[in-house]
């Protein structure tokens, strides 16, 4: 039996929700055309990528590194910048925009923290500045392109179809801290997993805890597509405080073909309205125009198929890891480094991330047009 989510009686979009799509993406498309004319040319030749370069727009690499490609938010005038605010605004939800703000937010506490360890490089390490943002194609109407916005624990990645269809996977949010005064950014993914957690049997939990230990990051990683089988690094980049050896790794390991812990199909009533809370608020942070064509695109996909599987201790002080994984579904939440206190959620479809599916859907169009269709 299914869950109770939007669009799941109706695997046909209708004719509204198509609208929605088309005024999402045709918000979006213009806003980012709107940013790109107030540019100068040097900004122009920064900020476009050719959507070709499969290499770099599949990399989405949250963690600080040099050498990003795209334009700082720390070089763009204040009209500028208020125009790259109102893109991601098309993109997400306010309250998923308001996790990226806090998360943006959080470099601003970071650099006094990591001041009396990291002396005056906490200036320019800990930056909320720092966050690069790349067109891939330069945004047109009735295009395919894309845009990426890239910086410590912020990963938002959308790819437009010809204003008919957004992918917005992989999309990562971070916190670190990830709980400190009034900042608590994914609170809500960490306290809907607990109560998952907390409302299964003994049996269940027994098939969901699959390691007494967390990995130190996801246990995909960041690769740019995730393959039939991943395994977590030995350690965090540039931390040593969780070693993950080889036995733990095996325990951990996602295998696409066989998911790991409890399924949807085997909980009850309550437990599957839960587990339907957890997705949501992976998806429900896109833009409410993108929300049921996505949740459609999971449902579709079987929700009894999807899994939800934990690692490490069952109490907030501990480190602790889940995963929800399903045939277009892999989210991954990790609070382990600095004792618990510094997380990372992601939520990515295996088949459409950099909206590849929107991609082999263009091409089987120029192809059928003879390869006049129109690529911005």
């Amino acid at each position: 039996m299914e869950a109770a989510i939007p669009g799941s009686s109706d695997p046909q979009p209708s004719r509204s929700a198509v609208n929605d799509q088309f005024i999402g993406a045709t918000l979006m498309t213009f806003t980012a055309m709107s940013f790109y004319d107030l540019l100068d040319d040097r900004d122009r030749r920064r900020i476009v990528v050719p959507f070709a370069d499969e290499e770099q727009r599949s990399h989405w690499n949250p963690l600080p590194e040099s050498g990003r490609l795209g334009v700082p938010l720390r070089d763009l005038t204040h009209e500028q910048q208020i125009l790259v605010h109102r893109l991601i605004c098309q993109g997400m939800t306010v309250e998923g925009y308001a996790k990226v703000l806090a998360t943006m937010n959080l470099e601003h506490l970071l650099r006094e923290l990591n001041a009396p360890r990291m002396g005056h490089v906490a200036r320019e390490f800990r930056d909320p500045g720092a966050y690069y943002l790349t067109f891939f194609d330069q945004p047109q109407p009735d295009a395919l392109w894309g845009w990426r916005l890239l910086g410590h624990h912020i990963s938002l990645n959308f790819t437009v179809h010809d204003q008919e269809r957004i992918s917005a996977t992989p999309m990562m949010i971070g916190a670190q801290p990830a709980r400190v005064g009034v900042f608590r950014p994914l609170a809500e993914e960490e306290d809907l997993a607990f109560a998952l957690l907390r409302s299964l049997s003994d049996e269940q939990r027994g098939r969901t805890v699959i390691h007494h230990l967390s990995p130190a990051d996801f246990v995909t990683q960041t690769v740019p597509r995730i393959g039939d089988e991943e395994r977590p690094a030995r350690h965090g980049v540039a931390r040593r405080d969780i070693i993950v050896h080889p036995e733990d790794a095996e325990a951990l390991r996602y295998i696409k073909a066989h998911p790991r812990g409890v399924a949807f199909g085997e909980l009850d009533e309550g437990q599957r309205a839960r587990f339907t809370e957890l997705l949501e608020s992976y998806v429900a942070r896109v833009h409410p125009s993108m929300l049921g064509p996505e949740m459609d695109r999971i449902a579709s996909a079987g929700m009894d198929a999807l899994h939800f599987a934990w690692a490490g201790g069952t109490e907030y002080s501990q480190g602790h890891y889940y995963r929800l994984q399903g045939p277009v579904t892999v989210i991954e939440f990790n609070n382990t480094e600095d004792d618990a206190n510094h997380a990372h959620s992601v939520w990515r479809d295996p088949t459409n991330d950099f909206g590849r599916d929107l991609l082999m859907e263009h091409l089987a169009e120029e192809h059928r047009d003879g390869g006049t269709h129109r690529h911005g």
